[in-house]
């Protein structure tokens, strides 16, 4: 699957780095008890050796990973530390195996940034091909002289010095088509007042809706919260229904848009909504999970920030609508756009991101710079209750 190390003189050999990672462990208290094992070897665009993913595992599971530079351009250091059961090697595979790629290597283009290289190409995560360059220029500067050092590690390049992802949590959007022909039941948008006719319900699920094509983002971004819970629903039809049903629970409009104030209480609604049709028969599994939700209207940065970190650290995604943001493949201004979020990462210089899904498909998942969030905004916390 992986090719051994080139040979070259800025490649560190692997008990080098097994070392580093070693020394380097301390300033992630996650991994406490944690053994670093499976080193992987990731390589630049150019084939050069670049790092180690070590994937991290305490009592015989994955529960994170660290990428360990290889490489004397890079700083010795952990480049990168991630939480969560999957690693960057299980989604290059993951990658591989899309594209039908059988021989391949690898590639590190940057923090947080993979993919493939295959022959006399380069393939990024979102499976834009590119040719293999010549030379890979590195944006971090030449490193030789630290690693020369024997006892202090010097750093001139921001590195990750915190993050958790909430790898779980499902990647999707809406793909029911809009302009069904039946009208909406009586008191459809309002609970206890739906009509008990099963078949005014034939368009929940993935038949087409009575509204236009855009099921709306809050109720899509709501749905991936309610699917890394209710794990039952995590299916392509399931998928469409608890889409449909907050569509009505949180009163979103025919052209997708939702009022904040009613993205927490249409969650909340979910339960007993879902709870009816399944007597009705609309949908064969019950709901297993309540729901209480807050909300926060334009916190500042370091307060977003703490509430993110403290929802993500108890594995809780959370829910954010703002009127702009932007990350390195994915970003939006003008219009309020609701985002799923479902993980963090912060940088030794200072800069935050979260770790969105966007309720696209091209891309699913994206890092927005915290700055770049607009001052108006709204995070809706979601608390999950347990009722069977």
């Amino acid at each position: 699957m992986t090719a051994a190390p080139v040979d070259k003189p800025e490649a560190v050999p692997l008990a080098t780095v097994k070392a580093l990672a070693v020394r380097e462990l301390h300033k992630f208290p996650e991994f406490n008890g944690a053994v670093p094992t499976n080193p992987t070897p990731l390589y630049f665009p150019d084939g050069r050796l670049a790092a180690y993913e070590f994937r991290m595992v305490k009592n015989g599971k994955t529960i994170g990973y660290i990428i360990v530079s290889a490489n004397r351009n890079l700083p010795p250091a952990i480049l990168e530390a991630g939480f969560g059961k999957k690693t960057p090697s299980d989604m290059m595979k993951e990658l591989a195996a899309r594209k039908g790629v059988k021989t391949y290597r690898f590639a590190y283009f940057s923090g947080l940034n993979y993919g493939i290289l295959a022959g006399a190409k380069v393939v990024d995560m979102k499976g834009r091909e590119y040719r293999k360059p010549e030379k890979y220029i590195l944006q971090t500067g030449a490193y030789a002289g630290s690693w020369d050092t024997a006892t202090q590690y010097t750093t001139q390049a921001a590195t990750l010095i915190d993050q958790k992802v909430l790898w779980d949590v499902p990647r999707w959007t809406e793909s029911d088509p809009g302009g069904a022909s039946d009208s909406l039941p009586p008191g459809a948008n309002s609970i206890g007042q739906i009509s008990t006719l099963a078949n005014s319900y034939d368009y929940i699920g993935p038949n087409a809706d009575p509204w236009d094509d855009w099921d709306g983002c809050a109720p899509i971004a709501a749905s991936m919260i309610i699917g890394y819970y209710e794990i039952q629903y995590r299916d392509s039809w399931y998928k469409e229904a608890v889409i449909d049903i907050l569509h009505e629970t949180m009163l979103t409009d025919d052209g997708g848009w939702t009022s904040t104030s009613n993205i927490g209480r249409g969650i909340e609604n979910f339960y007993n909504r879902a709870m009816y049709l399944h007597s009705e028969g609309v949908l064969y599994y019950a709901p297993h999970y309540t729901y209480t939700t807050s909300t926060v209207d334009n916190p500042s940065n370091s307060l977003l920030f703490t509430y993110v970190m403290l929802e993500i650290g108890t594995n809780r995604p959370l829910i954010l609508t703002a009127s702009k943001a932007s990350g390195e493949n994915f970003g939006w201004s003008g219009a309020f756009h609701t985002t799923t979020v479902a993980g963090y990462s912060s940088y030794s210089d200072g800069t935050k991101y979260l770790y969105i899904h966007t309720t696209y498909s091209d891309p699913y998942t994206a890092w927005i710079l915290l700055d770049s969030i607009s001052s108006s905004r709204t995070l809706t916390l979601v608390n999950p209750v347990k009722v069977s």
